[in-house]
């Protein structure tokens, strides 16, 4: 068996890395040719070839799934053509069993996603869309450009800038209190954050209070806000998307934001954190696919249904999951509902041939 495995495994390996090698390959073409458009005097031909480059992780995020699902669908059509298939079956394999097989295959992949999801496409994206910025809009006078808003409990924050250190610029915060009335807005210069006291220290600050009509306002060059928001959550906010942020950054925003209905973010963290099971899906579709009614079917015609079926199946996810923001259904369900018929169509698949 563990001959087997090893043979599964290399010749599933192999197909996937020239499938994925080549989605990535086009997917970057097509960004290039997007960010060529948007080309202009200050942002030309070097700067976007930069910024395709940097975010190849995230490309790369994006196709693998697909790029695994098409790799074991060409990978079991060969061994059906060449009977080998059908030799496993014969030996008692049953589906569960050749899944299994390929459990070293899938279980790499997937630690490659998640390492490549969580640590190298957020950093790399952070970098280049700021530099991206820079380029088009060039820099304020302390860092790059934003104009950020975000909102924690009461208070909704604007930063203008963001630098290198991870020091803010040109804040500004406006408290409300629970009936939504502006009560309190404050201006500072700048901001640095306290890792040690998880604290933000303004300095130049104006505080202006508003009390029954009245206006009230002090200045102080130094003044402490004890919130544990970090600088690079601010920064994906700024240049980041939820669907390019990583968990942790994704579960900090949804802590932050505090709000009832599902968010963009709590679909991104919940698409995030059940992708691994998209893996094992479209894995058991593929062989369900191949024993079935793919079993005589041509390598092209494999490809084509796998195309089609990879499509069918973001596109189901592109529509259950904001259809869940809709009618506030709990974000796990809209993401999970794909899943379970990519699952139940295996099942069903595979039963037919038993």
């Amino acid at each position: 068996m563990k001959t087997l495995n090893r043979y599964l495994v290399k010749h599933a390996n192999r197909t996937i890395f020239v499938i994925v090698a080549a989605l990535l390959s086009l997917v970057s073409l097509f960004g290039l040719y997007e960010e060529l458009e948007d080309a202009e005097a200050a942002y030309g031909f070097v700067d976007s070839v930069s910024f395709v480059l940097a975010t190849i992780p995230r490309r790369l995020d994006e196709v693998l799934v697909y790029g695994v699902f098409l790799g074991y669908l060409v990978t079991l059509g060969r061994f059906a053509e060449t009977h080998e298939l059908t030799a496993m079956r014969a030996a008692g394999l049953s589906p569960a069993r050749i899944i299994l097989g390929l459990a070293p295959s899938l279980l790499l992949w997937v630690v490659l996603n998640i390492f490549v999801a969580e640590w190298i496409a957020p950093n790399a994206d952070r970098t280049a869309e700021a530099q991206k910025t820079q380029a088009q809009y060039g820099g304020a006078d302390h860092g790059v450009a934003v104009g950020l808003w975000m909102r924690v409990d009461n208070v909704y924050m604007q930063v203008q800038a963001i630098d290198a250190n991870g020091d803010i610029w040109g804040v500004t915060q406006y408290v409300v209190n629970n009936q939504r009335e502006l009560v309190t807005t404050v201006t500072a210069e700048k901001g640095a954050f306290d890792p040690l006291t998880e604290q933000w220290f303004f300095s130049n600050t104006t505080h202006t209070d508003f009390v029954n009509g009245e206006t009230r306002s002090k200045h102080m060059s130094m003044w402490v806000w004890a919130n544990p928001i970090t600088p690079q959550l601010l920064a994906s906010s700024a240049f980041l998307d939820p669907d390019k942020m990583s968990l942790a950054d994704l579960y900090q925003q949804i802590t932050y934001a505090n709000q009832d209905n599902v968010t963009t973010h709590q679909i991104a963290f919940w698409s995030r954190l059940l992708k691994p099971l998209s893996y094992i899906g479209l894995c058991a579709f593929a062989l369900a696919a191949v024993l079935g009614p793919l079993r005589e079917a041509t390598a092209s015609f494999r490809v084509t249904v796998g195309i089609f079926a990879g499509l069918g199946f973001k596109y189901l996810q592109d529509l259950f999951a904001p259809a869940a923001i809709v009618f506030n259904v709990p974000a796990w369900i809209g993401v999970s509902i794909p899943i379970i018929l990519c699952f139940a169509v295996a099942i069903a698949l595979a039963r037919r041939q038993v």
